[in-house]
């Protein structure tokens, strides 16, 4: 069985996937979040249960928000961006390890979505308010999104959990994310790609 566990995207990514699967997301969590609280939102180890026939699968997705508006919050503050990344991520990463230990399941962390250009947003619903902040330039954005993602690589690698990132085919030359793949907001809308390789991924390794 798999299980996910994540901010909306993971309820964008992985709509009508045909595995088995239950979708525990939760809108609006933040990768920081899980890492100071040590909690993995709606995460419960009675829900995971033995399966016969294949292995259990716990996938994990969340770092957009982090990406898009709080990490540059913490540069405003005269915090250096590496610091804050490395924090971030290995605060995340151990909170995963914490509540997945003594599972009998395998652990996938899903990368971070490229980032929205600001000007794809506004073109379409106007300027950009607080109620939906972006927080940087689409530069730093995007340097904070490739910056997580090699650290979640590193560390998934590192800690024996397996590391997903199908994202270069939602990716432009300049790092942000192809407005035409898109919902029209932040989240990917045409998921038949990501999905094409989740399940290749998926039989290669756990079936």
């Amino acid at each position: 069985m798999i299980y996910i566990y994540g901010d909306s995207h993971s309820n964008y990514s992985f709509k009508n996937l045909s595995l088995p699967h239950r979708n525990f997301y939760k809108n609006s969590i933040t990768m920081f979040r899980i890492g100071r609280d040590s909690h993995i939102e709606n995460f419960d180890k009675e829900n995971i249960t033995k399966d016969t026939d294949t292995d259990n699968l716990i996938i994990l997705s969340y770092g957009e928000i982090d990406c898009r508006c709080h990490i540059h919050r913490q540069v405003n503050l005269q915090r250096d961006e590496d610091d804050i990344i490395y924090e971030l991520v290995n605060n995340y990463i151990r909170a995963i390890h914490n509540n997945t230990e003594g599972i009998d399941a395998n652990v996938l962390i899903v990368g971070v979505i490229p980032p929205t250009k600001k000007s794809d947003y506004e073109n379409l619903h106007g300027q950009i308010t607080h109620k939906f902040p972006f927080i940087g330039s689409d530069e730093d954005r995007v340097r904070y999104t490739q910056k997580t993602n090699k650290l979640l690589e590193e560390l998934s690698n590192k800690n024996d959990f397996n590391y997903f990132n199908p994202y270069h085919h939602y990716t432009r030359d300049d790092g942000t994310l192809k407005y035409e793949l898109s919902d029209n907001l932040v989240h990917i809308g045409d998921n038949t790609y990501f999905l094409e390789q989740f399940i290749d991924l998926y039989g290669r390794r756990y079936q």
